[in-house]
C-alpha cells in the first residue's frame, strides 16, 4: 500500500481505518507510514498523525522502534497534529526506562503550559501519570501539578486530572 499516496489523496475516518487495518496485518509496513509522519510536508506528516495515533492506541508496542525519533520530532513538531497523536500513542506505552526522563520532561512541560492546547496538555498529563506511577518521589510532583491546573483547567483537564489524581494515589 503507497500511505504517501493515500493521505495526499484524502484525510478521512475511513483512510485512517484502512490504514490501521493494513499495518495490523502488514507490520513492516509501519516504516512506510512513518516516513510520512516524519516528513517535511506539513499536510503530509498532519494526516498520517492521525493513523499514528490509532496505531498506538491499539497496537502501541510496534511503535518502540520509532520512540527515539518521535522524541526528537516532538522538540520541533510541523503540526499540533503531529504532537497530538504522538503524546496519544504514549499513552497507551510502557515507556522503557531509558527514555522515561527525557519523555516525562517534554510531557510534563506541554502539560504545565497553559498556552497549549488542550488534548495535547491531557494527553501529556495521562503520560506523565503513568511514568510516575511507579517513581514516588514524580508520583507527588504530578500530583500537585495536576491539582494546580485543576481550577483553571478545561472539563477535558479537569476530568483527566481527577482521575489520574485517584490513580496516582492508590498506587
Amino acid at each position: 500500500m503507497n500511505f504517501r499516496n493515500l493521505l495526499e489523496k484524502e484525510h478521512s475516518k475511513s483512510n485512517t481505518s484502512k490504514i490501521v487495518k493494513y499495518i495490523a496485518k502488514h507490520p513492516e509496513a509501519l516504516s512506510n507510514l512513518m516516513d510520512c509522519f516524519f516528513d517535511g510536508d506539513i499536510r503530509l506528516c498532519q494526516r498520517a498523525a492521525w493513523p499514528v495515533g490509532d496505531i498506538g492506541e491499539k497496537y502501541p508496542n510496534i511503535l518502540l522502534p520509532y520512540l527515539k525519533p518521535m522524541m526528537e520530532n516532538i522538540s520541533n513538531p510541523k503540526h499540533n497534529a503531529v504532537l497530538r497523536n504522538t503524546l496519544r500513542s504514549w499513552q497507551y506505552l510502557a515507556i522503557p526506562e531509558e527514555f522515561q526522563g527525557v519523555i516525562f520532561d517534554k510531557c510534563y512541560n506541554y502539560f504545565v503550559d497553559v498556552q497549549v492546547p488542550v488534548a495535547i496538555r491531557v494527553f501529556g498529563m495521562t503520560v506523565c501519570a503513568n511514568i510516575a506511577k511507579d517513581i514516588p518521589e514524580l508520583k507527588e510532583e504530578v500530583i500537585v501539578a495536576i491539582k494546580f491546573q485543576i481550577p483553571f483547567g478545561s472539563a477535558g483537564i479537569k476530568s483527566r486530572g481527577i482521575h489520574l489524581i485517584k490513580m496516582l494515589s492508590s498506587t
